[in-house]
């Protein structure tokens, strides 16, 4: 019997591919750990599709992964960014992972609303991409996977690497960037792998990012540690070089606020949306304007 790997079964798709498959294979499927588990012959996979580690651990062993959209990646309470960008993110984690583990099969099936970048993403790593013909009709997101005492956030933004800088050089620059956007409110110190912000007049963290060691090649992390903003651990800013190494995704992961999630809703969460989209509009001045590229490049 083949181990197939499913990205999960709350959507039409996933669900559908379970009841065909089911019989005469070993399913495996992504899962939340908040529902019960009410399927019989599936293999829960409680792990977060978003982190490369929990995604090496996932295909292990797997003959096969089908690729598709299920409503499990959407799964924190808010995201901010385009969902192409997630979408592409998780591709890169399961091309990735993949090629770790020397496993060539994957099917990616395609749907009505096409995402042909995450198609490149998953043939750009050494794989046996097969994509179906037949696009699959949306007939709408599901909400069933929903947990509702789940209060993180997730965002995500996409540009281009700008002309002559490396990934590290587009992180380092982010912290000097958001520096002097907030000066006068908020500071930012580095010291050794640790950055904090504070209030300009004040010594107590409202954050603490520790920059891990030992990460993917064409991955930078940043934990966020602690602060007076932070309720609980478990979040990571992440800059990730896409393997085309041309163009890197920003996103913060599965942040859990201190603040009451409504006041959250209407202050902490735009700001930062507002900021990384900025971010986002800056990486491309620095790679379309010679003049900016040139002075900003913290690799100069």
């Amino acid at each position: 019997m083949k181990k197939i790997l499913l990205m999960g079964i709350y959507g039409d798709i996933g669900y559908h591919l379970y009841e065909t498959l089911k019989d005469d294979n070993e399913v495996y499927a992504f899962m939340s750990p908040y529902k019960n588990n009410t399927l019989k012959n599936v293999h829960p996979i409680y792990l977060n599709p978003y982190d490369l580690e929990d995604m090496n651990e996932a295909v292990k062993g797997k003959d096969l992964v089908i690729f598709f959209e299920d409503p499990i990646m959407r799964f924190n309470k808010m995201t901010q960014g385009r969902f192409d960008t997630f979408f592409e993110l998780i591709a890169d984690n399961v091309g990735r992972a993949l090629e770790n583990e020397n496993i060539k099969d994957i099917i990616y099936i395609s749907e009505e609303i096409q995402h042909e970048d995450v198609k490149s993403i998953l043939s750009s790593y050494n794989l046996n991409v097969r994509a179906t013909n037949t696009k699959v009709k949306r007939l709408g997101k599901s909400l069933k996977y929903k947990n509702p005492n789940n209060r993180t956030m997730r965002s995500a933004q996409r540009a281009e690497i700008p002309k002559n800088w490396t990934l590290e050089g587009v992180a380092k620059y982010y912290f000097k960037w958001l520096d002097e956007i907030i000066f006068g409110i908020f500071k930012i110190t580095e010291k050794d792998d640790e950055v904090r912000i504070t209030l300009e007049q004040s010594t107590m963290p409202l954050l603490i990012l520790r920059k891990r060691t030992n990460t993917a090649r064409r991955q930078i992390i940043y934990d966020v540690v602690g602060g007076k903003l932070l309720r609980k651990q478990g979040s990571w800013l992440e800059f990730r070089a896409l393997k085309d190494e041309a163009s890197f995704i920003m996103a913060l992961h599965d942040f859990d606020p201190a603040l009451p999630w409504p006041l959250y809703a209407l202050t902490q969460a735009p700001l930062h949306g507002l900021v990384s989209r900025i971010y986002q509009m800056e990486m491309i001045i620095n790679d379309s304007i010679l003049e900016e590229n040139i002075k900003n490049n913290p690799n100069k």
